[in-house]
């Protein structure tokens, strides 16, 4: 294994491990989500993830980094503009069910699913991370109650 490559794989194992602390936090400021039977949430929210990332990453964020054109190579911050804007959409979603705040609190968490999903080429990673991500809130959620 290559140094860069193994930079890269200790690089997302800390972001996997970060989840349940990070998740922990935002249970308790306020974003805890609903836990009331396991049986049927914990499927949820792992096929949630799935379909999220398949529309979103795999789908707008491929769709514009296809475009080729100008804006799209663009970057900020080390982000692509791609990334940024399904990201935008991603927390816009969010607000169909949720308060502002917690559509807004999904932008940075959309913003690494999109990382995952330029560098590792692929979808797995990304359906792992938000996946990881979301049942981690779940237990954070279960654990602040």
């Amino acid at each position: 294994m290559t140094a860069t490559l193994r930079r890269e794989a200790l690089f997302w194992v800390a972001i996997g491990i970060g989840a349940l602390p990070l998740a922990l936090l935002l249970a308790r400021l306020g974003f805890a989500i609903s836990v009331r039977e396991p049986v049927v949430q914990v499927p949820m929210v792992i096929l949630i993830a799935i379909a999220e990332e398949v529309v979103f990453r795999g789908g707008l964020q491929d769709f514009l980094a296809r475009l080729g054109r100008r804006p799209m190579q663009l970057r900020f911050l080390g982000l692509s503009f791609p990334n940024l804007v399904t990201s935008a959409a991603f927390g816009a979603t969010h607000l169909l069910a949720h308060s502002p705040a917690h559509a807004l609190a999904v932008v940075p968490v959309s913003l690494l699913l999109g990382l995952a999903r330029e560098r590792s080429g692929g979808l797995l990673l990304p359906v792992a991370l938000h996946a990881e991500f979301n049942l981690a809130l779940y237990v954070a959620s279960a654990m602040t109650l």
